[in-house]
Formats: C-alpha cells, sequence, structure tokens
C-alpha cells in the first residue's frame, strides 16, 4: 500500500515520513535562526504596538485584566458548583435522618430542611446572577470569542439542586 493511499488514521505516519524526507534532502539545514535558541519572550500574538506594555507587565509579573478576570470567573464557576453539590448532598442526607424520629419532630424537620433549600436556592440565584454578570463584562473584554465563557443556566441548576437534595 502506498503512502498516498493509506487510511486517514495513518496521517500521522504520513507527516512524520514527510519530515523525515525533508530532513533527509536538507531542507530545514539553513532555515533563518538556525543552531540558535528560539527566543519565547516575545508573543507573535500580541500586537506590535501594545508588545512593550506586555514585557513591562510580565517583567512586573502582572497579567493583563481579563487574564486576572477569567481566573476569578473559572474559580468562582467551581466554587459555585461545588457549593451546590454539597448543599444538596447535605440536605438530603438530613432527610435521611429525620425519616429515623418520631412524626411530629419529623414534620417539623421536613419544614426546617423545605426552608433550608429555599434559602440555599435564593443564595444560589444571588451568587450566580453576579458570576453572570461578571461573565457577560468579560465575554466584552475577551480577545477572541472562544474564550468566552458560557453564562451560568441558573433556573436548570437550581432544578438540578432540588431533584438531587430529595
Amino acid at each position: 500500500m502506498s503512502d498516498k493511499k493509506r487510511p486517514p488514521r495513518d496521517w500521522e505516519g504520513v507527516v512524520d515520513k514527510q519530515i523525515r524526507d525533508a530532513i533527509e534532502r536538507g531542507e530545514f539545514d539553513h532555515l533563518p535562526g538556525h543552531g540558535r535558541p528560539i527566543d519565547l519572550g516575545e508573543n507573535p500574538f500580541v500586537p506590535r504596538d501594545w508588545r512593550l506594555a506586555y514585557k513591562l507587565m510580565q517583567d512586573a509579573g502582572v497579567s493583563p485584566e481579563w487574564i486576572e478576570q477569567d481566573k476569578e470567573i473559572r474559580r468562582e464557576v467551581s466554587n459555585l458548583g461545588e457549593w451546590i453539590q454539597s448543599s444538596a448532598r447535605s440536605v438530603r442526607e438530613q432527610a435521611a435522618k429525620a425519616k429515623t424520629l418520631a412524626p411530629d419532630q419529623m414534620i417539623a424537620e421536613y419544614k426546617r430542611l423545605s426552608e433550608e433549600r429555599d434559602r440555599i436556592c435564593a443564595r444560589y440565584h444571588e451568587r450566580a446572577t453576579e458570576l453572570n454578570r461578571q461573565i457577560d463584562l468579560f465575554n466584552l473584554k475577551a480577545p477572541v470569542a472562544r474564550l468566552q465563557h458560557p453564562r451560568v443556566q441558573i433556573e436548570d441548576e437550581v432544578d438540578q439542586f432540588l431533584k438531587r437534595s430529595r
């Protein structure tokens, strides 16, 4: 079977062979910068008029604002998800324990748990609404669309919490 008729899953082998053939023909021998270390100091994707500013920030150990906001959003999305899951688990465990109580105590405990679910849902709604506001602002600043964050689907998450906490 010739190289041109290889199945698609062997494309890496084809590419490797083409590179080896090019090396053997000497096509990589006289490239610009040959024998010198690669300069990783400059980001070629930073516009020329911003390079000095980015270099100063890098030397000072500071990141652009949108990168810091991205980190904060990722952290809050994770924290919010972990919090709602642990809250659901806690309420579910308390409800399971309530089944062992006397009937009048069980009724009081279920009422308390219902109020706790309501408080958790309200708090989640507040935190997620603030997070969505931050996401909206970040998405306006993100340099490319693929870096944008999806908004938190608050009602879907609250519904999932209510299902998991029972």
